[in-house]
């Protein structure tokens, strides 16, 4: 009988402590989302994104630091190089659950991933959806991937797993300030976008690495540089359409 008590008991503290922690969880959401409404528009421009071509990577070495504010701590990222990416967003993510309570250094400072393809992925929607799935997510081991998978009828598939893979980044994002972030957070699914800004590997104040980001389109070894070839992006600019957000 006192056994029974004492379980019970456990049990109603246990429901306490879920409930708690999921109040929290929405709230820090919620108020996520409100620091980062109302983007302003800092220019507009009649030029195109242009989603046929690579990203733009030029290397560099010995770059001063940056340093950067994640929601809770301070970081030095050490750029890698100068890049620039435009495609069609295929996912979105900012759902990192329990922001509050199981949040990394990595969540605290890349505050969404975007799902990003080009070339011949991103000239034609409905074919890509007929064919592939896309989806962006962190999983129960703290990783946050990008899972793509194809889709039947596979007799017609138009492209090899080969070309998808050399066509698709997952690119973590650290906004260079508020406005970027509230234009990045503003990006929907299938919109054409384009991003300006530094491959950067991340540090703490107390130089403890966090993450080194991919330096490679082609990287899909979870041993490679990037633990997985995503990009870690410090992002200066986003354009959505022909609207500018810096």
């Amino acid at each position: 009988m006192e056994f029974d008590k004492i379980w019970e008991y456990f049990c109603k503290v246990c429901l306490i402590l879920f409930i708690l922690m999921f109040c929290n969880s929405m709230i820090g959401d919620i108020l996520f989302r409100i620091k980062y409404s109302f983007p302003q528009i800092s220019a507009t421009t009649e030029q195109k994104i242009d989603t046929s071509k690579d990203p733009i990577q030029i290397n560099i070495t010995n770059a001063k630091y940056i340093k950067a504010y994640g929601e809770k701590n301070v970081y030095a990222l050490q750029p890698q190089a100068e890049y620039s990416i435009s495609g069609m967003v295929v996912t979105k993510n900012t759902n990192f659950w329990f922001r509050d309570i199981m949040r990394n250094n990595f969540d605290d400072i890349c505050l969404m991933d975007l799902g990003i393809v080009w070339g011949d992925l991103a000239s034609d929607r409905k074919k890509l959806y007929k064919h592939w799935k896309f989806k962006s997510h962190k999983t129960l081991g703290q990783s946050r991937r990008l899972e793509w998978r194809s889709k039947p009828p596979y007799n017609d598939m138009p492209w090899t797993l080969g070309y998808v893979s050399y066509h698709i980044s997952h690119t973590h994002l650290i906004p260079a300030n508020r406005n970027v972030m509230a234009g990045l957070l503003s990006i929907k699914k299938n919109d054409i976008v384009k991003l300006d800004g530094y491959l950067v590997d991340i540090y703490t104040d107390k130089n403890e690495l966090v993450a080194r980001t991919s330096m490679s389109r082609t990287d899909t070894d979870p041993t490679s540089r990037g633990s997985g070839a995503c990009e870690d992006m410090y992002v200066k600019q986003v354009q959505i359409g022909n609207k500018i957000y810096k």
